[in-house]
């Protein structure tokens, strides 16, 4: 197996059905992917997801459960949120170019909404990319388990193109991981909560815009701790 299939992650968030986790696992384990973590998991009993997990019941014993989507992705460096509807200004990309990327930039974190609603505005907004199947216009969305499946099997064509040395080629800079990034925006938030930028008005999601075209690059790890060093002598300035 391939760093970037091992390595790879897919995040469930808000999952609600247990038949369509099992069918996720499965579809993982078609594709050799290992890494399922569950953040606010919505399911009561695992009968029925263990029941579709067909030879895949390795992929849900191992499955990590999370409280929030910032604990599930503290350490990724990749992240690509899956949608029917990308936010304005949002990086879009299809299946097979996250594939095709992410032998560039290492294994994605590909995360995933509820079956009911998907993921809000400000999850879209916090990942360096978001991912769209293209389907037809009569019908957008696709059950959880079949996106799922279409975006693994994306990953694993390009893996197997590429060659195993091809597909654990490193990035030459240690990206940043999403739990810098989070203080990057904690730092941002600190630094405009006292001046006039801040008001009843703001949208719930105006920070996250501000932090979207950061996602967006993909800054290092070294670029966003320049950010909070000069946030952090930013702040300490006396207020006039």
């Amino acid at each position: 197996m391939t760093p970037l299939l091992a390595d790879a992650q897919v995040v469930l968030v808000r999952p609600q059905g247990a038949a369509n986790l099992g069918a996720v696992a499965r579809a993982m384990k078609n594709f050799g992917l290992r890494r399922l973590t569950l953040v606010d998991s919505r399911i009561g009993s695992w009968v029925d997801a263990h029941r579709m997990a067909v030879h895949a019941e390795d992929v849900l014993a191992s499955a990590r459960s999370c409280a929030s989507l910032e604990e599930a992705v503290g350490d990724a460096t990749w992240l690509v949120a899956t949608t029917d509807a990308p936010p304005p200004g949002a990086r879009v990309l299809t299946p097979r170019q996250l594939a095709e990327e992410s032998l560039r930039r290492g294994a994605p974190t590909l995360i995933f909404g509820g079956e009911q609603h998907g993921l809000e505005p400000g999850e879209l907004r916090r990942c360096h990319a978001v991912a769209m199947v293209p389907v037809a216009p009569q019908q957008t969305s696709l059950n959880l388990a079949q996106a799922v499946c279409v975006f693994a099997a994306e990953l694993f064509a390009a893996a197997r193109a590429a060659g195993a040395a091809e597909a654990a080629v490193a990035p030459p800079l240690a990206p940043a991981s999403a739990e810098l990034m989070q203080r990057l925006e904690a730092a941002f938030a600190g630094l405009l909560q006292d001046s006039a930028w801040r008001d009843a008005s703001r949208p719930k999601h105006a920070i996250a815009e501000l932090m979207q075209p950061l996602w967006r690059a993909g800054l290092t790890e070294a670029e966003v701790r320049l950010w909070l060093v000069a946030l952090g002598r930013a702040a300490q300035l006396p207020r006039r």
